[in-house]
């Protein structure tokens, strides 16, 4: 199949303008990045981050296409997600946004797609940790479950109770009330800002909804979202916010989603890479369709490093890939108890640039699409088989590669489209270039 450009820039700030007339208005925007691909029933669910100047940070928006045709052609573009902001530049040098950042999606099985985001209020994320709040308190026990926790201008602490009213620090109900998960705050019916923002309304450059910040605010961190399609991508959810269910102070004002795709066991359970600031990776499961997620308390970190994807062996066995320092051979982390617990495996095999990459398994073979030099060039998909030690799968046995592409080559997602062919979606440009390509599985293997 001939490469197909799914996700399009439109601006010659981010991407060359020969490659910017193949965008229209089924694919456009101002940049995209970050692919996530799955497949619900027959269709395939493309997600990304469409940006408003760039880069990690600003303005950026959760949209999809669908395929219901084994990626021969795609829905236009569907925002899902926008988040609250209050000025928005084609400029990396604005950042008085909330954003979105780095899907994953994973099916639940009960057929739903369950979509995990970072969630940033107004900050850089993780490229200014200055601006974060490292001493605010996110989450507060009230009533007997986890709450999210505001703040005024002099440090006074209120919680945002099931019914969305605001309790202040000595338990008593306020005038104020938050109204939906992307922080519109009401004072007695009148709309006073967004919590997730600070200041004034200003410029906005790309016809996006603005407002204003709220006199409460929320801790600058991340958070992770969870939406829910359960018609294929069809329609989704609000989101709900999950990272209550999981975060544990050693995690910082960080724990966020690996890009890519979670992993649904053999035994039903939903498990989704994540990783902190602390350079550790984590699995979060839920065993009741997303309803809840939950970490392992007596290892509350897996044995690997930054962003990682997950695979499974027939035997049950499950196999993380991580995301090397440099170029080199790739860390491995293994789990025998269906991602619970993870040892720490014998480096394998695969030699890739610092970069995400995406993983996949049919039976007892594993694809890997990623760039295969010392920087993010030439994409491959490598082919390999799960071995065995002592009877227990214990890594893989890398033996032939694919080209993708020549050139620019970083993030990517692989998914199985049927008996005969696999799919994978991935960033040919440094920016605003996402392409789709499927492949035999014959020809590869």
């Amino acid at each position: 199949m001939e490469e197909k450009v799914i996700f399009c820039g439109n601006n010659e700030k981010f991407l060359k303008k020969e490659l910017i007339a193949q965008s229209n208005k089924s694919n456009s925007g101002t940049a995209f990045r970050i692919p996530s691909l799955i497949k619900s029933g027959s269709t395939l669910i493309a997600a990304i981050d469409k940006q408003s100047c760039g880069a990690d940070w600003g303005f950026i928006e959760l949209v999809i296409r669908r395929s219901e045709d084994g990626g021969e052609t795609w829905s236009d573009i569907e925002t899902v997600a926008a988040p609250p902001a209050r000025e928005t530049r084609i400029t990396d040098e604005c950042y008085a946004s909330a954003f979105f950042i780095d899907p994953c999606m994973v099916s639940a099985p009960n057929g739903d797609v369950l979509l995990l985001i970072d969630f940033y209020p107004e900050c850089k994320g993780i490229h200014n940790r200055r601006l974060l709040d490292k001493k605010k308190l996110a989450y507060s026990m009230y009533n007997g479950e986890l709450r999210p926790i505001i703040y005024d201008r002099d440090g006074n602490f209120y919680i945002i109770d099931k019914n969305k009213d605001i309790i202040d620090s000595k338990m008593n109900k306020t005038d104020y009330k938050v109204t939906d998960a992307y922080g519109s705050l009401y004072k007695g019916g009148k709309y006073v800002g967004n919590i997730f923002l600070n200041g004034k309304t200003g410029k906005n450059k790309i016809g996006a909804k603005i407002t204003f910040g709220a006199p409460l605010k929320a801790p600058k961190r991340n958070y992770i979202y969870m939406f829910r399609s359960g018609d294929n991508g069809k329609t989704w959810s609000d989101p709900v916010d999950v990272t209550s269910d999981f975060l544990i102070k050693s995690d910082g004002t960080f724990v966020g989603i690996a890009p890519g795709v979670g992993l649904t066991t053999k035994q039903g359970k939903c498990i989704i890479p994540l990783y902190v600031d602390r350079k550790e990776t984590v699995s979060i499961y839920s065993d009741n369709n997303g309803e809840s997620w939950k970490r392992t308390v007596t290892q509350p970190y897996s044995c690997n490093i930054d962003e990682w994807q997950m695979i499974q062996a027939p035997d049950g066995t499950i196999i993380g890939l991580g995301r090397q320092k440099k170029y080199g051979k790739t860390p491995l982390s293994i789990s025998y108890d269906d991602g619970k617990n993870w040892i720490k495996g014998k480096k394998t095999e695969l030699y890739a640039p610092k970069c995400q990459k995406s993983v996949i398994s049919i039976g007892d073979y594993v694809f890997c699409s990623h760039a295969s030099e010392k920087r993010r060039e030439n994409g491959v998909i490598t082919v390999g088989k799960f071995c065995k030690k002592s009877g227990k799968t214990d890594g893989i046995i890398w033996y032939t590669k694919t080209p993708i592409n020549n050139g620019f080559f970083a993030y990517s997602c692989l998914v199985q489209i049927d008996d005969e062919y696999i799919g994978v979606l991935y960033e040919a440009q440094p920016s605003s270039y996402i392409c789709f390509k499927k492949y035999k599985i014959s020809d590869l293997i």
